[in-house]
């Protein structure tokens, strides 16, 4: 079985570029939100974003992303990091830039806007041993040095 989440990786790595990528941190109550594909409850979690587009600053496509994927909306947004991230998706060799946001949001109760997502909150005492994606962020979140991180270079194992 193909999932959704397959055949955006295989367009992407057929590009044969570099993708940009913008995605928020939210953390409320001592957990953190992500989401996961629907149609594959064995897939990993990620943060919450989407590819920088043309017409886009950071911000807006932060925001964008947000209203697009949940019923939430973004009210704060603090840049804190870039995350050259290099990895392999089934055999195809994926490279972003990914940047990632603070991101505080107007209601806790996050339903999902897209029928192929589902968000959940993680508790930030588990979240180390989660499977989340990226994992330098992910750890970086665990540990609290995300605040303190800048440049963070991941590659494939």
């Amino acid at each position: 079985m193909e999932f959704k989440q397959d055949q955006f990786f295989q367009a992407v790595a057929s590009r044969k570029i570099p993708r940009i990528r913008i995605a928020g941190i939210v953390i409320s109550d001592g957990a953190v939100l992500v989401q996961q594909p629907a149609d594959d409850p064995q897939s990993c979690h990620a943060f919450i974003g989407g590819e920088y587009e043309v017409g886009d600053t950071f911000e807006t496509r932060l925001r964008a992303e947000f209203e697009e994927e949940t019923n939430a909306n973004v009210v704060e947004a603090q840049y804190l990091l870039c995350l050259e991230n290099h990895f392999r998706y089934k055999g195809n060799l994926i490279q972003q830039a990914e940047h990632y946001y603070l991101v505080k949001l107007d209601r806790r109760d996050i339903e999902s806007r897209e029928a192929h997502l589902k968000q959940f909150w993680i508790p930030l005492s588990q979240f180390g041993q989660a499977n989340v994606r990226p994992i330098a962020v992910r750890d970086a979140v665990a540990d609290g040095s995300y605040m303190t991180k800048r440049h963070i270079v991941q590659m494939p194992d």
